[in-house]
């Protein structure tokens, strides 16, 4: 009985389409075709729009409706053309109107455009009726309002209506003798699988170097240099705010010091900005930054000046290691801040003594990678890659970097560490390789290649609406 089961359900995913899937939903539902019924809600959730505008599809039922309406799993839907399917099934049958509430909780009223809310949604009839549909509208303008306090305002209706993280990688520099500009573009890897880069969107301003750091899916792109300099000299103080739902930028309130070559980590909900170096030198100052007030002050200053460092956040605090300090060892050294006592303390050092390099936690471990030594008057690439436990106080060694990558991005994606551009110093040159390390095998998987060959690229895993891959 079981192949022919099969054969019917093989039968039943070939007839799939526009105008029966929800028919052959309600089949898989009443036969309990658990194969069936998964295939049809990945055809829903491809093709909602044009099923909801299927006849069949106002006689869903509640509960279906809403497992829809809810999911992050829905393609190329706008929030609004969203609300207008919801109302079309909820107008098809006044006894619904009593259910207003239940179904429109799930529609993202704050993803909305400011007009769209304005033009479309308060005018009409289900949410001036129902207290609940008021409380959701009123939820929206105060999120257009108060950008700054968006923070404050997270709930399952201001998520991004994505379930897979995208590398998301802005600026950098191709270190040219004869152009100092830093590039502008910001690209996308959209899944973890692909193997291809994107143009995403632009940058106000070309931009390498920057700290970035992400918190609630806004990313924070701060400091780093509008032009191209080997020193300190063209640290910048600028902070924006990146919205990937709208695909916009914020400027913010500005660093107290112009900083590169620093670490910028989000941790307890504020962003800690720590070290770097400008005109003045390189610096031991910690700015934390508060969103809800977009405003920065400064926390317990490091032990000493540093720059060229990398940091990361782990179980309630902030690590940062190696980096350029004032004597050798400080390439080894870990410091370990707690935001609760303002203090910073040192820790087990690394094994390798390394600058401009990686720092990224996963899984309960800190990673340490690539960077670069200096020895007399050469710098080496440095490929050992090693992890720190914060509970054990210990570093251990893992398979090494196949090429060298300093100054170079670096964000996680499903388990896998990416490290993107930089500088190679066996050839002497910028790169464009993008090597893939898989933390539960310990391995480094086939190579990608970013569009361009820079370096001080910054980088953040961020989730992009479905719509909007390859704007």
């Amino acid at each position: 009985m079981l192949p022919v089961v099969e054969l019917c359900e093989d039968f039943l995913k070939a007839a799939m389409s526009v105008e029966t899937c929800l028919h052959i939903g309600q089949m898989a539902t009443t036969f309990s075709l658990t194969s069936l019924r998964e295939s049809v809600d990945a055809f829903t959730f491809r093709h909602f729009l044009q099923i909801a505008a299927e006849e069949d599809f106002l006689r869903l039922p509640l509960e279906r409706l809403v497992f829809f309406l809810q999911s992050n799993r829905l393609q190329s839907c706008a929030e609004i053309d969203l609300f207008r399917a919801a109302v079309r099934w909820l107008q098809h049958d006044p006894a619904r109107r009593a259910r207003a509430s239940l179904v429109l909780r799930h529609v993202r009223f704050p993803l909305m455009q400011p007009a769209e809310l304005v033009d479309s949604v308060q005018t009409l009839d289900v949410m001036l009726d129902d207290a609940l549909c008021r409380q959701y509208l009123l939820e929206a303008f105060s999120y257009h309002v108060l950008p700054c306090r968006q923070h404050d305002m997270q709930s399952p209706r201001t998520a991004v209506r994505s379930d897979v993280a995208s590398l998301v990688a802005f600026g950098g520099t191709p270190y040219t003798d004869s152009d100092r500009a830093v590039s502008s573009k910001v690209f996308q890897l959209p899944e973890p699988g692909a193997r291809h880069f994107r143009e995403l969107t632009e940058m106000e301003l070309g931009c390498s170097h920057a700290g970035v750091a992400v918190l609630d899916n806004f990313v924070y792109v701060a400091g780093g240099q509008h032009l191209q300099h080997r020193s300190g000299e063209g640290a910048v103080d600028a902070c924006y705010r990146y919205d990937p739902q709208r695909n916009r930028w914020l400027r913010l309130r500005a660093l107290r010091e112009s900083r590169v070559q620093f670490q910028l980590t989000a941790l307890g909900g504020l962003l800690y900005a720590t070290g770097g170096r400008n005109r003045a030198g390189s610096l031991a100052s910690v700015e934390r930054y508060c969103p809800r007030r977009d405003s920065w002050d400064f926390a317990c200053p490091l032990k000493r000046r540093t720059w060229g460092h990398a940091g990361a956040a782990a179980a309630g605090r902030l690590y940062i290691s190696g980096g350029y300090g004032v004597s050798a060892e400080d390439k080894k050294a870990l410091q370990c801040y707690d935001p609760a006592a303002d203090r910073w303390e040192p820790r087990a050092p690394m094994r390798e003594p390394r600058v401009l390099h990686a720092m990224l936690g996963a899984a309960g471990r800190i990673y340490a990678l690539g960077g670069r030594m200096d020895h007399v008057d050469r710098c080496f690439d440095v490929l050992a890659v090693e992890y720190y436990v914060p509970d054990a106080d210990q570093w251990t060694s893992v398979t090494p970097m196949r090429a060298g990558q300093s100054e170079a991005g670096c964000c996680l994606l499903e388990r896998k560490i990416y490290i993107v551009g930089g500088y190679n110093w066996r050839l002497n040159n910028v790169t464009g390789i993008v090597q893939v390390y898989n933390t539960e095998t310990d391995e480094w998987e086939r190579d990608l290649h970013f569009p361009e060959s820079f370096a001080g690229i910054a980088c953040a895993a961020v989730l992009l609406p479905r719509s909007g891959h390859g704007r």
